[in-house]
């Protein structure tokens, strides 16, 4: 059982480290967003440096619950925002739920978030499908770069692409009307460096291949317009961007080449929430003009609404300001500083 219990730890341990990975350079640059600094931001930063896993929030008794149920309401609200924004464009959006984190390497984040967010979804009016469930027929090691890093492995990546490809079928009839015209529209879409052709290993000695087309996606291929095939946006954070793969082994790309009558977008940054992903489509990737968006989110997104990761991971860098249970929950984790 201890032996169990380790390398659940292990798999744990690897899956969320580049949760940081903006901030350590490891992976990605800052994404070019906002150039000021908010001094109410950095004063949090300094102050409640920590950011607790998702499963600590619910093991930490009456006041973890109470933070996570806080941590829900926000996720809802913004999916609520997505949905608007989607709507806003003429964009069918829908929901995925993705993540490594099953079998032995479950914790009880994905127990009591993956209902959750089917619940939240339907609730809103989205379509939802849990991909995870599906993944529970592999062992850990053969979907991912274990025990080296929690991330899909080349095989992995095969069946997160096999996963998707009937979602993508079902909806490839929906086309939305909403154009921009060229005054309107900025030069980047996405949230990375435009114009990219990098090596990179995020300090794990597991090298890849970094590409970006010129809108700052991670894609080999650059948009134009008007466009002329149905264009999926899917947004989501590290599960999406698929760090320590090549461009071309990525499960965008291999839909990509599943689709050649579509154009896949693959707009994922290591350590976003929905919040981020809302201000991403209403500030840039709107310009793409999709047609489809698909959101690719995992059960420990919902703890990711915690304050202390809204401060440190948010792309428009403002101050979240705790409530008083989200502090007390601080000071029981962490002690005061």
């Amino acid at each position: 059982m201890l032996k169990k219990q380790l390398f659940v730890f292990a798999i744990l341990f690897v899956l969320f480290s580049c949760k940081d990975g903006k901030n350590k350079g490891e992976v990605i640059t800052d994404p070019v967003v906002s150039e000021t600094k908010d001094e109410q931001r950095e004063q949090y930063l300094s102050q409640y440096p920590q950011v607790p896993e998702t499963p600590a929030i619910l093991n930490a008794g009456d006041t973890g619950i109470a933070v996570y149920n806080t941590c829900v309401e926000r996720y809802e609200q913004s999916l609520a925002d997505l949905k608007k924004v989607s709507d806003e464009l003429g964009a069918k959006l829908i929901v995925t739920i993705l993540s490594p984190e099953v079998g032995d390497a479950i914790t009880i984040s994905g127990r009591k978030g993956i209902p959750l967010i089917q619940s939240i979804s339907k609730k809103i009016g989205l379509d939802v499908y849990d991909c995870m469930n599906p993944l529970t027929a592999f062992a850990v090691q053969k979907i991912t770069q274990m025990p080296l890093d929690g991330h899909w492995s080349v095989n992995g990546s095969k069946i997160v692409a096999d996963l998707y490809q009937p979602i993508i079928t079902k909806y490839s009839s929906h086309r939305s009307t909403k154009t921009f015209t060229e005054t309107e529209r900025s030069s980047v879409f996405g949230d990375l460096d435009p114009n990219q052709d990098v090596a990179l290993d995020g300090g794990k000695n597991l090298p890849y291949q970094l590409i970006t087309n010129k809108q700052g996606f991670r894609m080999n291929t650059d948009l134009s317009f008007p466009k002329s095939k149905q264009r999926i946006l899917l947004l989501g954070d590290s599960q999406l961007y698929s760090p320590f793969l090549d461009n071309s082994q990525i499960f965008t790309t291999l839909l990509q080449q599943r689709f050649p009558d579509a154009e896949i977008i693959n707009a994922g940054v290591i350590g976003y929430t929905i919040d981020d992903q809302v201000s991403l489509v209403s500030e840039r990737a709107k310009y793409a003009e999709p047609d489809i968006i698909i959101l690719v989110t995992n059960p420990n997104d919902i703890g990711d609404f915690y304050f202390t990761q809204r401060n440190k991971m948010s792309r428009v860098k403002k101050a979240y300001s705790p409530t008083a249970t989200e502090l007390t929950l601080y000071q029981q984790l962490f002690g005061s500083k």
